[in-house]
């Protein structure tokens, strides 16, 4: 019927540079293409081929609340949870909660904020599928 392709998931910015700034800075994201007339929408690239998309939330009609509550997280997984978790505090990001470790099934885990309040979850390569 319809063929669904997955594109980037998308992070809407209040602050549209500082935050596209932070992903560059802090988690190794280059931007790819980037648009500015009309609306603003910067898609990114990591060295994993990890793609994403951030865009002024106004311009998109949203009103960010508390992003605490989202429904929809990033997930990325690295190497070094405990590391990264140090690196993305000290980078501006904020902690939710870990590096914690599951025991049973071996692997290291976490999540975080962004700047903006913008939740992600980050797993060793460990973690079940």
């Amino acid at each position: 019927m319809f063929e669904l392709r997955s594109r980037e998931p998308v992070v809407l910015a209040e602050n549209f540079d500082a935050l596209v700034t932070w992903y560059q800075e802090a988690l190794e994201f280059s931007v790819q293409s980037q648009h500015t007339e009309g609306f603003h929408y910067a898609t990114m690239e990591n060295s994993a081929g990890v793609r994403l998309g951030i865009a002024s939330a106004r311009e998109m009609g949203v009103e960010p609340h508390d992003r605490t509550h989202a429904s929809v997280v990033l997930q990325f997984e690295v190497a070094d949870v405990p590391a990264f978790l140090e690196h993305v505090g000290a980078s501006g990001g904020t902690i939710a909660s870990g590096p914690l470790r599951n025991e049973r099934d071996g692997f290291w885990f976490g999540s975080f904020a962004d700047p903006e309040g913008n939740s992600s979850w980050v797993v060793d390569r460990n973690c079940p599928q």
